[in-house]
């Protein structure tokens, strides 16, 4: 029995001395980056062994799933544009009106692609050309997410529809100016 206390004694200090030496490394020091897929936070987010959030270490930008949704959804928004009964657009009258409210969100060079390709502008006003919208991010489907450098994040994802077939959809985004901007989108 003596030789069964002094191994419980041993274990004791031994897991007592592990404890002990893993309470000095510091929180800081040990950050893992997760992203959170089941959840409606989708919070891509730095953390310490404990779970807790930690500070920045350097000028790394993180975007969120809530982010790239809104993003994304509010580009699909300002190219489905209220229209009158011959396709004129009902809010604004010029494209670089609905230019000036596509740079809030995204390039100015994504934002032309595209009113280019779904607007015509007449001395009356604007008008949006009958067609589809184009193959788009489905918040609800898995996607992969590339960290390009500190400040650029690209977004992949594979989808299918009735009308595009298997497409996949990248998006680009930039943190500019103290925000995420949609920086560039593919559609393959």
């Amino acid at each position: 029995m003596t030789n069964n206390n002094g191994f419980k004694y041993i274990s004791l200090v031994f897991g007592i001395v592990i404890i002990l030496s893993l309470s000095g490394i510091p929180y800081t020091s040990q950050q893992t980056v997760s992203a959170n897929k089941s959840s409606d936070s989708h919070e891509m987010s730095k953390s310490d062994v404990s779970g807790k959030a930690v500070g920045k270490a350097d000028d790394k930008q993180e975007i969120s799933h809530k982010q790239i949704v809104s993003l994304t959804g509010s580009f699909m928004n300002k190219l489905l544009q209220e229209i009158n009964d011959d396709n004129k657009v009902i809010r604004y009258d010029t494209k670089e009106e609905l230019l000036n409210e596509f740079k809030k969100i995204s390039s100015e060079e994504v934002a032309a692609r595209y009113i280019d390709f779904y607007f015509n502008e007449k001395e009356d006003g604007l008008y949006i050309k009958p067609t589809e919208t184009p193959p788009w991010f489905q918040e609800n489907n898995d996607y992969d997410m590339i960290q390009q450098d500190d400040n650029t994040v690209v977004v992949n994802q594979k989808n299918t529809s009735q009308l595009y077939g298997t497409y996949i959809v990248e998006f680009e985004f930039t943190w500019v100016n103290n925000q995420w901007k949609i920086s560039d989108i593919t559609h393959k």
